[in-house]
C-alpha cells in the first residue's frame, strides 16, 4: 500500500463513526486480499505472504470488534474465521485461487455495513483527533492540494 493510500485511510478513520470504521476495515481487508491475488498471479510469493498477513491482521481486528451480546456476532465470527483460514491456506499452498471468493464475500458484507454506517449518527469514534483542513490552490498551470492541521505541540 502506498504512502498516499495510508494517509487516505488515516484521514477516513479519524472522521468515521464506529460503524464507519468497520466499513473502512472491510475496505482494507479487501484491498490487501486483492493485492495478494495480484502477487500470486505475478508469482511473487513473498509479496503475497505480506499482503495475506496484513489481511489476516485486519480480519483479526474485525473479530475482536465483535460484541457477542448481539446474536449477529456469532455468524459474523464464523465468516471471519473462514476467510482468515482461506487467506492463511493461500499462503501455505502458494495458491490464491480462493482469494477472489473471500474478497467477494467481504464486499457483500461491506455493503450491509455501509447501509448501517449511513444510519449511524453517533459522530466520529475518535473524539480527540486532530482536525484536518484540505483545499485547492492555483499554481502556475496546475491545481495544488494542501492540507493543514492545528498545532498540538508547543510553539517557540
Amino acid at each position: 500500500m502506498t504512502k498516499e493510500r495510508i494517509q487516505e485511510y488515516t484521514l477516513k478513520i479519524t472522521n468515521a463513526s464506529p460503524t464507519g470504521i468497520i466499513v473502512i476495515m472491510y475496505d482494507l481487508a479487501i484491498e490487501y486480499i486483492t493485492e495478494a491475488q495480484k502477487c500470486f498471479d505475478n508469482g511473487d510469493h513473498e509479496g503475497a505472504k505480506v499482503q495475506c498477513t496484513n489481511a489476516g491482521r485486519v480480519l483479526g481486528d474485525l473479530i475482536t470488534s465483535l460484541d457477542f451480546t448481539y446474536e449477529i456476532s456469532f455468524p459474523l465470527y464464523r465468516i471471519y474465521e473462514y476467510i482468515s483460514k482461506e487467506v492463511s491456506m493461500a499462503v501455505i499452498k502458494d495458491d490464491g485461487s480462493t482469494l477472489d471468493n473471500c474478497a467477494r464475500l467481504l464486499g457483500s458484507m461491506k455493503e450491509s455495513f455501509e447501509q448501517l454506517a449511513a444510519q449511524d449518527e453517533s459522530g466520529p469514534a475518535m473524539s480527540n483527533a486532530q482536525p484536518v483542513y484540505a483545499g485547492l490552490t492555483y499554481g502556475k498551470g496546475t491545481l495544488n492540494e494542501s492540507t493543514t492541521s492545528d498545532n498540538r505541540g508547543y510553539t517557540v
